[in-house]
């Protein structure tokens, strides 16, 4: 696939047209549509063009096809640290959580231990009560 049968496939996923895409990065309007029909080389003049206009279209993906299509918007330092806090927050609640349950499992096991302690007491006590005649 050359690039100017790239650039229409991105024209096609912004749900434009040729026209509106020259128009709008001020070359020729039948520019692209020429260059289509004789799957000719766009210059990297229109190239940049295009990029300033359109800053989520991936110019490594318009020249070799690899990698995305679309450029996902970069977050801004706020929003970036305000993510990590999220993702950071998340990571503390879950572990919170399940540290909690451990300690349940260990309250219930330490409960169970005192009551046997306390049945052995009882039953120490009553023996020495009724101490064995000999």
């Amino acid at each position: 696939m050359k690039v100017i049968d790239r650039l229409y496939q991105y024209i096609n996923a912004k749900q434009t047209t040729p026209y509106m895409v020259a128009k709008k990065c001020g070359i020729s309007g039948s520019y692209l549509g020429k260059q289509l029909k004789g799957k000719g080389s766009v210059g990297s003049d229109i190239l940049l063009k295009i990029k300033e206009r359109y800053p989520d279209l991936s110019i490594l993906w318009v020249m070799t096809g690899k990698g995305s299509m679309i450029i996902e918007p970069q977050l801004s330092e706020q929003q970036a640290i305000a993510y990590e806090l999220r993702e950071e927050q998340a990571a503390y609640f879950t572990s919170k959580d399940e540290m909690i349950e451990l300690l349940k499992g260990h309250i219930s096991e330490l409960k169970k231990a005192l009551s046997n302690k306390d049945k052995l007491i009882a039953l120490l006590e009553k023996q020495s009560a009724y101490p064995d005649e000999e």
